[in-house]
């Protein structure tokens, strides 16, 4: 079992927060609090301090990827392999760490150029309650964490190598297809019962993060987003679907920043390690996710 537990976080830098503030209250029902500086939003949607951090500037994308350990123990581990992988890891400021709401905190590039930070006890707030700005029946995270990530990369082989032979993650499956008119390639990999927390693969788009996915307790609140799209006036961008790995009954649209959010429900949950069988899927979908 790898050290790494869950997707703790992730911050995006984005050149329009206001244009970010209105869409997560709207669309996603995530609730906006002000960061540390001007210059950053958080979004919670939990009980956790936050979960997605939006700081000012122009490359809207990601430019950090939170992974978790459960205590100082796991962190320490974390720490070993990366440096026995030719990887170590260099302590945040306090600055840094205090931003995060963590105990501890350091960070690493992987061989891809994704910047990672890896933290434990990170600061929960069950006394200030997830405050939705629209009724929703709230989000899956807990101990799988976030939700997912799916990243672009250079060389698959290699970000897989990393993520699975030096963190620990397993491999739930892959999927060989034509993506909207490009061949792609890309593993989905697994560090806790959610069926993937991060996916990775070749596919040429002018963003590093390809989505990032937020999981519904309910299925209407999924369906209420969907509705509410058309009068964001940004643009819904796959149909209503179900995937063929994870089953997620979900629908993808633009942020601000342009990269996109999956919006989804009732995701496969990986009950026994020993029995999970690792499959190749030549689609994305068993029905819908249309490109529009």
């Amino acid at each position: 079992m790898t050290s790494v537990r869950r997707l703790a976080y992730i911050e995006l830098e984005v050149s329009d927060l206001q244009a970010w503030r209105k869409f997560a209250q709207t669309v996603l029902a995530a609730q906006v609090v002000d960061g540390p500086g001007a210059d950053t939003l958080l979004l919670r949607i939990d009980d956790r301090s936050f979960r997605i951090a939006l700081r000012q500037g122009p490359r809207d994308d990601i430019v950090a990827i939170g992974l978790e350990a459960d205590n100082r123990q796991g962190y320490e581990q974390i720490r070993a392999a990366l440096k026995k992988a030719g990887h170590p890891a260099s302590d945040a400021s306090a600055a840094h760490t205090a931003a995060r709401g963590v105990a501890e905190l350091m960070t690493v590039t992987d061989p891809t150029g994704l910047a990672l930070e890896f933290s434990y006890a990170a600061m929960a707030r069950p006394q200030e309650p997830f405050h939705p700005p629209r009724a929703h029946s709230g989000f899956v995270t807990g101990e799988q964490g976030l939700g997912h990530v799916m990243v672009t990369v250079p060389n698959k082989a290699e970000a897989q190598a990393f993520y699975e032979s030096v963190l620990g993650f397993r491999v739930s499956d892959y999927v060989v297809t034509n993506y909207n008119g490009r061949d792609a390639s890309f593993v989905f990999l697994r560090c806790n019962g959610r069926h993937h927390t991060m996916a990775v693969g070749e596919l040429p788009l002018p963003k590093r993060l390809a989505h990032f996915m937020l999981q519904c307790r309910d299925i209407d609140d999924v369906g209420r987003a969907l509705d509410r799209v058309p009068a964001s006036g940004l643009k819904q961008t796959r149909s209503l679907g179900r995937h063929i790995n994870d089953k997620m009954i979900s629908f993808y649209m633009e942020t601000p920043s342009k990269v996109q959010v999956e919006y989804g429900h009732g995701g496969v949950e990986v009950q026994d390690e020993q029995t999970w069988a690792v499959s190749t899927y030549d689609v994305t979908s068993v029905w819908g996710h249309k490109h529009l």
